[in-house]
């Protein structure tokens, strides 16, 4: 498969890269300055050319937004709804790793601007009608994968590694059983079977 990853010169992006081209798949890295052999230009605070995902079979993005309401707005919102809508086209599955707290977004006012940019990219992408996973990792950290725990309705709190992110969002995205599904991820102790964790989790509505 060609899996463009954008934002996958990142943190999270960079390992989702990683996992894929391990697992023999093309990767596209997708960002505002990527660099490899396969590269493309891909700025979430424009309008997305329709032609963008042409010879795409999947998308996974991993975005850091900018910290001021303006700019989140414009990437995590109107930038992942136009990168949906072209997926919608030809029905190119999306997985996209936002965070936790998008229903709580008072509890932190500091980034409450990001946070409801975030979930209005979320419903976006809901809406669009293509394949689409959304995970929401609680606070990253640099650590090791140990495990993972998934939860639905975005009432709890904690950590997870970025590795065990971009396990996830990988699993996600070639797992059918996780379309039309939004989760958080924390660290667990164990490292799940993600098709049966997948075939677990309840469908959006």
């Amino acid at each position: 498969m060609s899996i463009l990853v954008v934002g996958g010169s990142g943190r999270t992006g960079r390992r989702v890269a990683e996992l894929l081209t391990a697992s023999g798949h093309e990767v596209i890295v997708g960002g505002r300055h990527p660099h490899g052999p396969h590269a493309l230009t891909v700025d979430l605070a424009h309008e997305p050319a329709p032609e963008l995902l042409r010879g795409v079979d999947g998308v996974i993005v991993s975005v850091e937004p900018p910290t001021d309401a303006a700019g989140a707005t414009a990437v995590m919102h109107h930038g992942i709804a136009g990168l949906a809508k072209i997926a919608a086209t030809q029905q190119i599955p999306v997985v996209l790793i936002s965070q936790i707290y998008i229903t709580r977004a008072a509890a932190h006012p500091e980034l409450a601007d990001i946070i409801r940019a975030r979930g209005a990219g979320e419903q976006a992408l809901r809406d669009s009608g293509t394949p689409y996973s959304i995970v929401r990792p609680s606070w990253l950290t640099d650590g090791p994968a140990t495990g993972a725990r998934l939860e639905q309705g975005d009432r709890g709190d904690g950590r997870v590694s970025r590795d065990t992110v971009a396990r996830a969002a990988v699993a996600a995205l070639l797992s059918p059983e996780a379309h039309g599904k939004t989760f958080e991820l924390y660290d667990g102790p164990v490292p799940p079977d993600w098709t049966t964790a997948f075939t677990e989790l309840a469908a959006d509505t």
